[in-house]
Parts: structure tokens; sequence; C-alpha cells
């Protein structure tokens, strides 16, 4: 592609050395450059790209973008932020995907996987082909492929675009993280409908407060980014949005008033059942996906495929049968124990978890850990909350990282009342084992974090492990 094709709609500050070169690749990553590569400097919170031009250069690049003027005799253009320039010269790369196709993008703290799946079954059981982008990899029909990201960076979520686009699809539904936000990554890509889930505490080992965590996601609501909103109003950031009045907004909700609610809730070890007033339109629905949290995701997708022209009936149907999202409230009976896997790993997540099962009949033994090198403040917090609706808790490991295992464990420990029954066993396996050794028939296990996760991750390397497989052992 010509250097010129490559940078249409970038503003350029300066251009130095400018020849309408041939460009085979873009790069943010010096190592990977290729000859008649474009190189852009991006910096971070560790190192500056701009550090890097040299090598890019002596690896092939035929032009850098930067943030600023460099020393060099190579081609170079210096914009205002590189990162936003990234990400349209990644869809100029690609030939623009995302405008072939309808975008969905999903944003909040939890949920966000969850409606993209629903709306993923939903749109596919209505006769649409689709995609998904997010926590679980990517999607392109029934195919799923690995995914390192919740948002990709913009070069591999274009390439991913593209690739559907030539599949043929029509819809794609993207998680949009705060971190995605914060680093332009969708910049440039305006999205036909913005779901918005909730906003709760995670990530202030970056944002440190919630207000700039908060703001980064609410930032995301504006005309460039998204031609609607379709807002949870039951929340209070949500509420925000819809006081901001910067965009048409669809609302869902049940405690306040609400374009699509919900009314009769009611749960059991099949899965959900309410009515839902979508428009004025209603319907009975019954679907296997569990947790009354659940609701709020359904009303989310019901709002999408409806704006869309998916009548209610058809929804409903699509709802019955629908498979569960993997890792998401997954309920298994081993042992005669129901056990509940999550990937519940905030405060607010596993509140919504444990606080559903409250009541429902058994003890609740919960087994979770917190990660390393994250907001560390959540940690007691979720201690606290897991002592709270639980009988016992089993605090283990969850993705340490670089910090030291027993450390992670006793700040959630600080949590917890001291006479509270309680123990940490740091081998996860062992963790849940341990469980089984103390429910008694009928009572449930809470397995959080790690969700659908296969691995755990600890000093650089990711250990192949998986809640599942531990519990497909127990049960043979």
């Amino acid at each position: 592609m010509k250097i010129g094709q490559l940078l249409e709609g970038v503003t350029i500050k300066k251009a130095l050395n400018y020849r309408d070169a041939e460009v085979s690749c873009v790069c943010c990553d010096s190592r990977k450059v290729t000859p008649n590569a474009l190189f852009v400097c991006l910096t971070g919170g560790t190192c500056d790209g701009h550090d890097y031009v040299s090598q890019a250069i002596e690896n092939g690049a035929v032009a850098i973008v930067t943030n600023k003027e460099i020393a060099t005799d190579q081609m170079q253009f210096v914009v205002e932020d590189t990162r936003s320039a990234l990400s349209l010269i990644a869809a100029n790369f690609y030939h623009n995907p995302a405008k072939s196709m309808k975008i969905v993008t999903v944003v909040g703290t939890n949920g966000k996987t969850s409606v993209t799946d629903i709306l993923s079954e939903i749109f596919s059981f209505a006769g649409h082909n689709v995609g998904t982008v997010g926590t679980l990899g990517y999607k392109i029909g029934r195919r799923r492929f690995e995914g390192v990201l919740t948002t990709p960076d913009p070069l591999d979520l274009n390439a991913h675009l593209a690739e559907m686009r030539e599949s043929g699809m029509e819809y794609v539904f993207i998680e949009a993280s705060a971190h995605a936000i914060y680093y332009k990554k969708l910049f440039g890509i305006k999205a036909n409908a913005t779901v918005f889930t909730n906003v709760s505490q995670d990530h202030l080992d970056f944002f440190k407060t919630m207000e700039a965590y908060a703001q980064t996601k609410l930032s995301y609501f504006s005309p460039e980014n998204t031609a609607l909103a379709i807002v949870n109003s039951d929340d209070v950031y949500g509420r925000r949005i819809i006081a901001a009045n910067k965009l048409p907004i669809i609302t869902y909700g049940i405690d306040n008033p609400a374009d699509v609610f919900a009314i009769n809730v009611a749960e059991d070890g099949e899965g959900l059942s309410f009515t839902v007033n979508a428009f004025d339109r209603i319907e009975h629905l019954v679907t296997p996906l569990g947790g009354k949290f659940n609701v709020y995701n359904v009303m989310a997708a019901i709002s999408v495929a409806m704006y869309f022209g998916i009548d209610l009936p058809v929804i409903a149907k699509a709802l019955e049968k629908i498979p569960l999202v993997p890792g998401r409230f997954n309920v298994k009976y081993v042992m005669d124990r129901r056990v509940v896997l999550d990937f519940a790993h905030t405060p607010d997540g596993l509140e919504n978890l444990l606080s559903d099962l409250k009541g429902q009949g058994g003890k609740i033994v919960t087994v979770f850990g917190c990660g390393g090198n994250r907001d560390r403040l959540k940690r007691p917090i979720m201690g606290s909350i897991a002592a709270k609706y639980s009988d016992y808790v089993i605090i283990t490991n969850d993705n340490p990282r670089f910090e030291e295992e027993k450390a992670i464990a006793e700040e959630v420990r600080k949590g917890i009342p001291v006479d509270y029954p309680c123990e940490i066993i740091l081998d996860r396996e062992k963790a849940i084992r341990r469980a089984f050794d103390y429910a008694d028939v009928g009572d449930t296990i809470v397995v959080a974090g790690k969700g659908h996760e296969e691995y755990i991750e600890i000093k650089g390397e990711k250990i192949p492990y998986s809640d599942s497989e531990v519990l497909q052992k127990l049960s043979r």
C-alpha cells in the first residue's frame, strides 16, 4: 500500500523527507519491523518507542510516525498522538473493514463478555452472520480463536475485522475495555450502537481513582465513537450518561424507569425466568442462563436485537436454548454438590454472584483469589464480601504474576473477620478439593476468578491449569 493511502485521515503536523513509498506492513514493535515497514512510535508505561527508531530503521523501516521530530534522514511524520494515528493507519492498512459491517461495542466493568456472547447467539439464531471480539478471543460464526487482550491492539483488531469481512459477517460485537478506550484502540471506528453495563471498582492500579476509571469509560459515549447508547438505568454511572444527553439513548433496567424492563424475576437450578416489557411489547422469557445479574445482560441484548429489527418472540426462542457463556455462572453437579464456576474477579462481580446464591439452600463454600500486579485495594474488600455471603472461605491463587503468592492471600485475608472460618491454600487444585471436604451433599461450592482461563500466570510463565478440568477429575 502507498504511504499516502496508509496515512489517509491522519492529522500530520510535519512531514519530513516525504516520498510516496510502498509500505509492506505496519509495526509498533521495532523487533518485528521488516523491510518497507511503517514504524509507529508508542509511549507506554515502561518504554518509549521513540527510543527504538534506530533499531526500526536498521530492520528496514521506510518511514516513522512519531510524536516528536527525530534526528534521522529517514522519512518521518510528526503527529499529535501516535496512538490515535496507529488506529487510523491500522484501519487503512486493512481497507477499513469496520465500515463494511455493523459494529456494536460493549462498555462496562462486568458483563461485557456475557452480553457479546448472548448477542452472538440471538443474532445467529435470527439468521445473521456474526463475529465477536473480547475476553474469550474472537469468533467468526461458530469458529472461536484464541486472543490475548479483551480488546486487541489496533493492528490485531483490524486484522480480525478484515477476516470477518472476508467471511461475510454482518454484525460484530466488540468488548471495549477501559484500557482500550484510554489507549484509543477503537479510534476511528464509529459503532452503530454501544451498550453500557455498569461501573464498579477495578484496575485502580492503573487508573488510581474510581472517578478516573469511570470517566474513561464514560468518555466513550460521544457522537464520534457511537451512534447510539444502550444504557443500564439502574447503574449510577449509567444515569450520568443519560443525563449528559450527548447521544440517542435506549435504557434498560429493573428498579428505574426504562425502555426495556423486567418483572417477576425467578431463578431455580434450571436457570432464569422473567417477564420483559420491551418498548411496550411483552414476553415471558425462560433461559438456562443463571444468576440474576444475567437479567441485565439479557435485557441489554434484547435492546440491541430489537433496535436492529429482530422480533421479541424470535429473541425469546433464542434464549430458551442458549448455550452457557464459557466461565460465566457455569453450574456443574459434582459428588452431589452444586459447583458454580465464574470469572468474577471484582468486588461487584463477586458480590453479585454470591448474593444471588445466598439463601438458595445449603452452605456456600467459596474458593477464590486475587491477581497479582493489579488493584491491591480490592483484595480485602473481596475478602469481606466472600465472608459476608459464604459459610466458609478458602483463599487461593489467581494469576499472582510477579507478586508473592502468600502476600496476596494475606491481603485478601485482612478483609475477613479474625474468628471467621477461613483458610489459605495456594495450590488451586488442592483448594478446590478441600472445598469438597468441607461441603456436604446439597451445599454449593463457588469457584471464582478464573472462569474460562486455562492457565495460572506465575513470574511471567503461563502454567497450564483449568478449574473445569479439576472438576472433571473430581467427578470421575
